[in-house]
């Protein structure tokens, strides 16, 4: 089973740049369909949030998409944004401290949502860059100070930072990594560096091509379909 864990939709024009293009839900099982995707996770759009549309998603196609719940934490009532959602049915959080304005180490941000993932036992996945507000040294902070919690580091925090995000992964065995936007040696880095079992392939569609990122992976897993399985599909699959 091929398990995609990072996309994302939304129902109308929204912003600018891309998102002046509605990418529905029947647009993504199009090209998943396409590229003989099973399942995917999808969540919202940090500039226009709407965990309605992903949670009616979810809900109507149980057997190919799986949702993340976004919030800003510096929102008030993002705690219980997030325990209604997960309530729902939602399969995990989602957050991007770039566009959100805030740091992911900051304490008093993000420990009362990780208190939350740790009680309904969902992953924590947040974006992860080369900015200042997560790097990877940001997520061994949260890795550590929610020990059970599965921490998905988005992206690799590519282009610059794939390998310190590698470092951390190697030193805290709860935090996984996600390899959209990750450059392919980057990907065979990881691993060389810390194994196939916590490596996430991840498209981040409409941004990437499902069927470029599974090029990736079976390019990165050198032949060994193993290592494919896992990556494409298994190691979420346990998450979940």
């Amino acid at each position: 089973m091929i398990v995609d864990h990072h996309n994302h939709v939304w129902k109308g024009a929204s912003s600018g740049g891309f998102l002046d293009e509605p990418m529905h839900v029947e647009r993504i099982l199009a090209e998943m369909d396409m590229a003989r995707i099973d399942v995917a996770g999808i969540c919202s759009v940090a500039q226009d949030i709407d965990n309605d549309y992903v949670m009616r998603a979810q809900k109507a196609h149980p057997d190919r998409l799986f949702g993340y719940c976004f919030v800003n934490p510096r929102d008030k009532g993002a705690r219980d944004e997030l325990r209604r959602y997960l309530d729902m049915g939602m399969k995990g959080l989602k957050l991007h401290p770039r566009l959100h304005g805030y740091q992911l180490a900051d304490h008093s941000l993000v420990d009362p949502l990780l208190e939350l993932c740790d009680e309904y036992k969902v992953p924590l996945f947040s974006h992860g860059g080369s900015e200042e507000n997560d790097i990877p040294f940001y997520f061994e902070e949260v890795a550590r100070s929610a020990p059970n919690v599965k921490v998905i580091l988005g992206h690799m925090c590519a282009l610059n930072l794939s390998d310190d995000a590698i470092l951390v992964a190697k030193r805290n065995p709860n935090i996984y990594l996600d390899t959209s936007t990750a450059e392919l040696f980057s990907v065979k880095a990881a691993i060389k560096g810390i194994g196939a079992d916590r490596i996430l392939m991840s498209t981040d569609w409409p941004g990437n091509d499902f069927r470029m990122e599974l090029l990736k992976i079976e390019i990165a897993s050198g032949g060994d379909k193993s290592v494919f399985r896992r990556i494409a599909g298994e190691n979420y699959l346990k998450i979940m």
